[in-house]
Formats: C-alpha cells, sequence, structure tokens
C-alpha cells in the first residue's frame, strides 16, 4: 500500500505556517521543516499525523497539551495543534542535531551499532560521562513526569528520539506514544506500539507505568556504553541473555554497571521505583571498588557454535549472549527514527491542499488605519464640539487609549508584539491626519453657517459694512487651542518636535498593546490546549 502523498513545499496550512521539505515520513505519518510566517519566518517543525479517528486525535492532542505544560529545554517546545484537509498537525520547536542512532552510527566502525561482542574491545562508542552529562537532565524531567497526578509515561524513549543539539543538549522527543498513569485505577492501553530491546516485558501486555520509562531509559545507556542491543523482554522472559555491561566495555564504573542491571530488571517491581532513585544511582559518588568481589577475567576463544563469558560477581548473574544478528537500524527497525534527516521525494498533489480559505492575521497598516481614522475623526467631532483647550488633551488620552487597543487587536491572534509598535505608528499618522482633515471641514462648514447668520443678522438692523465680520465671525469658531494668543507662542521647531514626539509615543503605547494582546495569544493557546488534553482524557 503507497503512503499518502506529502505536501508540496511551499503549502500554506493553518494560516500562517509554510510548509518546507520533509524530514522523514512514515505509515502514520510525516515531519516537515517549516517556517511560521507569524513569528517572524521562525523555523519550526510541522509534525502531520494522516489518522484523525478520535483515538489518533486524542493521543495527538494529549501530546501537545504535556509539552505546552511542561518548559524545559530538554523538551520541545509546542507552538500549534490544528486540524486542516484531513489531517492533524502539531507544530514544534525546530531541534537542530543529531539523534543519538546518527552519533553511534559516526562512531561505530562501519556503521553496524547492536552487535558488540564480550571482551573485543576496551571501551565502549560513547563515554560514561557523556552519557551521564547527556542523559541525567533528561531523567530529572521525566521524575517530574512521573510525579503528576496522573502521572505521564513517555512509553517510546530510546536513543533515536534524543538530539543531540550543537550545545551538547538532549532533548528527548515524539511523545506519541504517551500515556496517562494513575496507580489507583490503571488500564490497559489500545496502542501497544513497542520498539524491540528498549520495550519493557509489561508493554508487549499493554500495561506500562513510570517503571517502563525506567528500563527504556536504562537500555538507551546500555546501548550508548556498549554498542550492544539489549535482547528483546519476551526473549529475556524465556531465556535472559542480557550481557553484564563491563563484559562489552570494561572501562565502566561497576556503580554504573549495577544501576543499569537493576534498571533492567525483567520485572517491574524488581526496578528502581522512581526515576529519580535511579538517577541517584547514577549519580553517587562513592567509591566502592574495596568492597567488590574481585572479577576474574582471562582471554577467551569465541566460537560461532560456543559462545564463551568469563566469571562475573555472584551479585551479577552470569548472561549467555544471543546469537549474533545482522541490526543496521534500518526503518522499521527499533533504533529507526522519524527524526533522521533523509532526503525523500516529495510527489506534488495533484490539485492545491488547502483549499478551505485561510484567515490571515491582521496587518499593522490595516489596523492602524482602521483605528487611526475613527479616532481622528472622534477627537475632531469633540473638539468642534467642546472648544475648550482641556478637552483637547482629553482627545490626546483617548489617542492614547486607541494605540495601545489597536497593537492589542493586531497581535492578540498571533505574531510578534513589536507588530504592534508599527500599528501604532499607522494610527499616530492616520488619526494626525484624519483630525486635521475633519478639524478643517468641521470650520469651514461652521464658518460659512455662522457667516451667513452674521451678514443676515447685521443686514436686519441696516448695517452695510462687513470689513471686520470674517475676523470676528473666524474667531468665534476656532477652538481655544487655535486662538492666536496661544497658537502664536509655538514656533515650526516646536511644532516638529510635538510630531516627532507623537509618533514615538504612538509606537511605544502600540507596541505595549502589542505585548498585552500575544500575552492574551498565548494563554488563550494554553486554555485551549488544556481543555482539549482534559476532554481527550475523559474519554481516554
Amino acid at each position: 500500500m503507497s503512503l499518502p502523498l506529502s505536501l508540496v513545499q511551499g503549502t500554506r496550512i493553518g494560516g500562517h505556517y509554510i510548509v518546507g521539505p520533509v524530514i522523514n515520513r512514515g505509515g502514520f505519518g510525516a515531519i516537515y521543516r517549516g517556517v511560521d510566517t507569524s513569528e517572524g519566518n521562525r523555523p519550526c517543525a510541522i509534525k502531520e499525523t494522516y489518522d484523525v479517528t478520535p483515538a489518533a486525535r486524542r493521543q495527538a492532542l494529549m501530546e501537545a497539551g504535556i509539552l505546552f505544560t511542561v518548559k524545559s529545554k530538554h523538551l520541545p517546545a509546542v507552538y500549534d495543534a490544528f486540524e486542516a484537509g484531513g489531517r492533524f498537525y502539531l507544530v514544534m520547536q525546530l531541534i537542530e542535531g543529531q539523534n543519538l542512532v546518527q552519533l553511534l552510527r559516526s562512531r561505530v566502525p562501519g556503521g553496524l551499532i547492536g552487535e558488540q561482542e564480550p571482551h573485543r574491545q576496551s571501551r565502549g562508542p560513547c563515554s560514561e560521562q557523556e552519557v551521564l552529562s547527556w542523559l541525567l537532565p533528561i531523567m530529572d524531567v521525566l521524575q517530574e513526569l512521573h510525579s503528576r497526578r496522573p502521572a505521564i509515561i513517555h512509553r517510546d524513549i530510546k536513543p533515536a528520539n534524543i538530539i543531540l543539539t550543537p550545545q551538547q543538549t538532549a532533548v528527548l522527543v515524539d511523545f506519541g506514544l504517551t500515556k496517562l498513569y494513575d496507580p489507583d485505577r490503571d488500564t490497559q492501553t489500545m496502542v501497544r506500539a513497542v520498539s524491540e530491546g528498549f520495550s519493557p516485558l509489561e508493554q508487549y501486555l499493554g500495561k506500562t507505568g513510570p517503571q517502563s520509562d525506567i528500563y527504556s531509559m536504562a537500555a538507551t545507556m546500555y546501548l550508548l556504553l556498549t554498542d550492544r542491543l539489549p535482547p528483546a523482554a519476551m526473549s529475556r522472559s524465556v531465556k535472559d541473555t542480557l550481557i553484564a555491561p563491563r563484559l562489552l566495555n570494561p572501562a565502566l564504573s561497576p556503580q554504573v554497571e549495577r544501576a543499569l542491571l537493576k534498571a533492567l530488571a525483567l520485572y517491574a517491581d524488581d526496578r528502581y521505583q522512581s526515576m529519580d532513585e535511579f538517577a541517584q544511582a547514577l549519580r553517587t559518588p562513592a567509591f566502592t571498588a574495596h568492597a567488590d568481589p574481585t572479577i576474574a577475567v582471562r582471554p577467551v576463544r569465541v566460537t560461532a557454535n560456543v559462545p564463551s563469558v568469563a566469571s562475573v560477581p555472584s551479585a551479577v548473574p552470569t548472561m549467555q549472549p544471543p546469537p549474533p544478528r545482522s541490526y543496521t537500524g534500518v526503518a522499521g527497525s527499533p533504533l529507526g527514527s522519524p527524526y533522521i534527516p533523509a532526503p525523500v521525494s516529495t510527489p506534488a498533489p495533484s490539485s492545491g491542499y488547502d483549499k478551505r480559505p485561510v484567515r490571515p492575521l491582521p496587518t499593522s497598516f490595516g489596523q492602524g488605519c482602521l483605528w487611526g481614522i475613527v479616532q481622528g475623526a472622534l477627537a475632531a467631532l469633540i473638539v468642534l464640539s467642546l472648544k475648550r483647550t482641556e478637552y483637547f488633551y482629553l482627545t490626546m488620552l483617548m489617542g492614547f487609549v486607541f494605540y495601545v487597543f489597536a497593537g492589542f487587536l493586531t497581535t492578540r491572534q498571533g505574531g510578534p508584539s513589536l507588530r504592534g509598535g508599527w500599528t501604532g505608528i499607522w494610527a499616530g499618522i492616520n488619526s494626525t491626519v484624519i483630525f486635521w482633515l475633519v478639524l478643517l471641514v468641521g470650520l469651514v462648514v461652521s464658518f460659512v453657517q455662522r457667516w451667513q447668520r452674521e451678514v443676515a443678522l447685521a443686514r436686519a438692523h441696516g448695517a452695510r459694512a462687513f470689513s471686520d465680520l470674517a475676523g470676528r465671525v473666524w474667531h468665534s469658531v476656532l477652538p481655544d487651542f487655535l486662538l492666536p494668543s496661544t497658537s502664536s507662542q509655538h514656533s515650526s521647531t516646536n511644532l516638529l518636535f510635538w510630531l516627532g514626539g507623537g509618533l514615538l509615543v504612538a509606537f511605544t503605547l502600540g507596541w505595549i498593546g502589542g505585548i498585552l494582546g500575544k500575552s492574551r495569544y498565548k494563554k488563550s493557546r494554553y486554555r485551549a490546549s488544556q481543555q482539549k488534553a482534559a476532554a481527550s482524557q475523559q474519554q481516554y
């Protein structure tokens, strides 16, 4: 069965997201690089899910809700979640770097990972210090998730889902199999996806808890430190062939080996009871080599038919290596990752994808013109009807309120707060122009009406000379702030100062409105995601 067609590069979805090249795709969805035009062309990752059944939608909303509520540099930030064109989309932070599968391939000769045999090397592909510095912070984040009620279980921890940034920060991605766990009323889940070697025994049965993530994290560490994929939990339940880590990498400390073996216990009750307890066991700096039994390691000839394992301490069970197998981490294998960038052909759909009309964000120019015209006209009408100077200053304060309001309306649906500042500029320019135009027209109309009345009144009294009548009429219709006694005090330099200062004030107040609108937008998105997650949790 062929996969659904990928989106064409340049397609606009969600109103302001432009789709870029495909990062990876599979039978359930695809991940694209994208650009968020409402945030100054901010790069983002767009996760597309083909399945929009109620169960799939609830799972996607749960993933979005979890990442909305947990802020950490070790988790990707979620920007948006929406449905369009019969598919569901999750817009997330674009994490640049390589996942730990790619890192292993670069360090293992030939790129064949997961098949290291005992006594064949003196150290693993990753050092103990490297692995602990990468994964201990993620374990702290997982402890926070596990401590919630209900607890949040990742259920898909593996090297392919951990990206190492250029700053050497490890980021845990892909919460697509996340489960909410309540120990008081735990139920089996319908989603039983497993990753061979990384999923614990209980995950094959569809019943997982915090100890399941502990197992997966330990299996991830095991592979990074030894270049050996742990045997599948189902096969371990028949015959446990897990090899002690120090037989694969003698450079490991006994402390880390003990912690890994306890965390990789087949049954959940035998593992650490919390991720924090596991992390503390790895962090313990105490030197205990003097209390450890002596490990005798002799050269052993390993044949194809009879694998041999050196003796190990009594506290650690002796385990036989499984038969060699080819494991390359190709797509579909346990190490396959939706985050491995690969060139993928993207056939174009025969017709446009988003056939529904999209509603663009309001522009700074449009909002500025609209509210500038309204404020300028209203201010001019107030000054024409109430000619005292204090009402002119009142209209200035009213203009300040309009600048904040216009900036707020520009960003309350998204976009950077600076757009509010430019809205304030346009509102200030338009309000000033409209104010003087309306005021001039109003003064001319008032002058004509007053002139006609004065002329009719003068003629009724027999007057024939009207030499100073025009001046008196004009003086009577002017507002107080435009009378010669006050306006003559302002030079052209002062006028330019007032105009420049006015634009600066308009920009600042519009920017404040933009900040308020941006904050309102984030809060509304957060509340919406919480409501959807709560609704999906009730149905789940």
